[in-house]
């Protein structure tokens, strides 16, 4: 890289004081060549062709305030790929973070490959963050997933973890090995939250840790937003009317998961609801808190994604 240690003094005294990294990353999706939406596309814009930017923001926060963040600025960021098949990093640019620990690189001219990542790294200390761009062709087959109370066990999981970052929030049953299933059958993963892009570094460490495959996370961009249905909606049409895809299955745990999917024209067969939402609005209910009975008798039974 080309700088090391922190441009600002006040900076390097704020992350030996607060330890709990923050950082956002933008993941995208869409086809090739365009049209394409990121994660911070406002809900009323259409999806883009311009070239990718990879956006984010660099912050942190104390262990106990998962809620709360305070940027990093005036920092420099680089982002980065490994080039496997040279065997070498390349890197791709860099910019200062702004007064809200912002940064945009969106002339890179480079478009990760489908689950490889690009990585944003704070140059001061050397934390990262990696951005995945998901671009598929129309008529794609897709699996969707919301997070929490549907891979999660509840909706708490989330919040205990906010507010304390050496909480692992507990798995629904079996939910890791039904999104493992469906990878190892060659169905790329769209994870579908509304969390806030606040929530991102929470969001990934607890995907990760939990050895759910790689895929594309959905964040919601506004944090007060109260409209999950209306903000899935949104993601969902753009899959699907905008991308072209085909969303073979998409798992909830609400009524407004149905509803976003419904919306999007998922058949009530392939809406997938675990918890006491399951059969509403003539969805498909996944019983007993775990996917393993829905593992072996439906998503073993589906073809290989060639």
């Amino acid at each position: 890289m080309e700088s090391s240690g922190f441009q600002k003094s006040s900076n390097a005294t704020l992350v030996q004081k607060d330890t709990r990294v923050k950082d956002e990353a933008s993941d995208t999706i869409g086809n090739p060549g365009g049209p394409y939406a990121s994660i911070y596309l406002d809900g009323s814009a259409s999806p883009t062709t311009a070239p990718i930017d990879y956006h984010g923001i660099k912050a942190v926060t104390g262990s106990d305030q998962g809620i709360e963040q305070t940027p990093i600025t005036g920092e420099w960021v680089s982002a980065w790929y490994y080039d496997a098949g040279g065997s070498d990093w390349v890197a791709l640019g860099r910019a200062l973070t702004g007064d809200d620990g912002s940064y945009d690189l969106p002339d890179t001219g480079y478009t990760a490959p489908n689950g490889s990542p690009v990585y944003t790294m704070l140059e001061a200390n050397g934390t990262c963050a990696t951005s995945h761009d998901m671009l598929l062709p129309s008529g794609s087959k897709v699996i969707v997933a919301d997070i929490d109370g549907t891979l999660t066990l509840s909706d708490q999981e989330f919040l205990t973890q906010l507010s304390d970052v050496s909480y692992v929030p507990m798995m629904m049953g079996a939910a890791n090995t039904l999104m493992q299933t469906w990878s190892m059958k060659g169905y790329p993963i769209v994870y579908l939250t509304a969390r806030a892009n606040e929530f991102r570094a929470e969001t990934a460490q607890w995907l990760n840790e939990d050895s759910f495959p790689t895929g594309v996370t959905i964040t919601g961009a506004d944090s007060n937003s109260s409209d999950a249905q209306a903000y899935k909606t949104v993601w969902m049409q753009r899959m699907v009317t905008d991308f072209g895809w085909n969303v073979v299955a998409a798992y909830g745990n609400m009524d407004s998961d149905i509803g976003a999917y419904q919306a999007a024209s998922i058949p009530n067969s392939q809406i997938f609801i675990v918890g006491p939402y399951g059969g509403d609005l003539g969805s498909t209910a996944i019983p007993n808190m775990d996917y393993s009975a829905h593992i072996t008798s439906y998503v073993d039974a589906q073809p290989d994604n060639d």
